[in-house]
């Protein structure tokens, strides 16, 4: 789709480059599907040491404490469905079962091999502190488990990070820099 930077969550993502960032949050191939289907906010395309891998990636500008129940439940199921559905809407996509897709999704995504491909559910929240993680990463890792067990991803598949830890994986920019896209859209708003 776009190399624009994606802001979300009151950050800025990217800009990536060309063809290795696909807005599934904003595509045809979403709208299509949406009605009932939540969506994480984009899928991004990240050579690790074990491969390519695709990031699906989640943005939220707070979470709830584990202690606040039923809301920490709730807002762990909803990140659950979003990246999940992140995954299976990219594989279908992948696997041409959209026609929308065609146009929209980039050739490196499109030429993936899905036999060896790697997948890394991730959850960005701006603001967060560090301390307060690891719960969010031990709630999310359990949910996703059946997942990751059942596509034969490795135990690192689900990460947590806040902006400060998301600007060091390099997925947001630091937030002195602003894009002239950004500016822009903070205009709008």
């Amino acid at each position: 789709m776009s190399t624009d930077p994606i802001i979300e969550s009151g950050m800025t993502f990217g800009p990536y480059p060309a063809g290795q960032c696909f807005y599934i949050g904003k595509s045809a191939c979403y709208e299509k599907v949406r009605e009932g289907v939540q969506m994480a906010e984009f899928l991004l395309l990240r050579q690790q040491q074990e491969g390519p891998t695709i990031w699906i990636v989640e943005a939220k500008s707070s979470s709830p404490r584990p202690e606040t129940q039923p809301n920490f439940s709730e807002f762990i199921d909803e990140i659950r469905s979003k990246l999940t559905h992140g995954l299976l809407l990219a594989l279908a996509a992948r696997l041409q079962r959209h026609p929308a897709a065609a146009d929209e999704l980039p050739d490196s995504f499109r030429t993936l091999d899905l036999k060896t491909q790697g997948f890394r559910f991730v959850l960005v929240i701006n603001g967060h502190k560090q301390e307060w993680l690891a719960p969010l990463q031990s709630a999310l890792s359990l949910v996703l488990k059946p997942i990751v067990k059942t596509w034969a991803l490795p135990p690192n598949s689900v990460v947590v990070l806040n902006h400060e830890l998301a600007q060091k994986h390099g997925l947001i920019l630091p937030a002195a820099v602003r894009h002239p896209k950004q500016a822009t859209s903070l205009s709008n708003e």
